[in-house]
């Protein structure tokens, strides 16, 4: 099993498991990237990024997803990873457009509260082994071992 780290991951069936990477853009640090692994039963789990602010706008997230649908799908044996952002989230929305894959599968009403203070809504995508398979050339992934 190849790995991205000095050592492969550890994890348990029937737990939750985080994943965190630093991404970079041009050799500098550009912010983090997180794979959960919500259900080993199911296959499922999730992914969110935070990107510098003087970073964003740069393609610095979904140039990180091929590596981590490669995590996900190939080395932990996941069949879907979801996603999501509030719908005043520009941003986050910009970024899920730009990643091949992941598809709108529908809206979590008044999920969460805004900055403001207010109940908004959030929308939920999500990609497939499948859809990894069929868009994503798992060979330009490159793997430290």
């Amino acid at each position: 099993m190849s790995c991205f780290a000095a050592a492969c991951p550890r994890y348990e069936n029937g737990r939750r498991t985080n994943f965190g990477f630093y991404s970079f853009l041009n050799g500098e640090l550009a912010g983090m990237s997180l794979l959960s692994v919500d259900s080993w039963d199911e296959k499922s789990g999730s992914t969110g990024a935070d990107v510098f602010r003087h970073m964003r706008g740069r393609g610095v997230t979904p140039g990180s997803k091929p590596h981590l649908f490669y995590l996900a799908f190939e080395v932990l044996g996941l069949n879907r990873v979801a996603t999501g952002h509030r719908v005043s989230n520009v941003a986050s929305q910009r970024s899920i457009a730009k990643t091949p894959g992941f598809q709108f599968e529908g809206i979590m009403r008044e999920s969460g509260v805004n900055d403001a203070g207010e109940f908004e809504d959030e929308l939920l995508y999500a990609i497939l082994r499948r859809d990894w398979l069929a868009l994503y050339d798992k060979t330009q992934v490159r793997v430290v071992e």
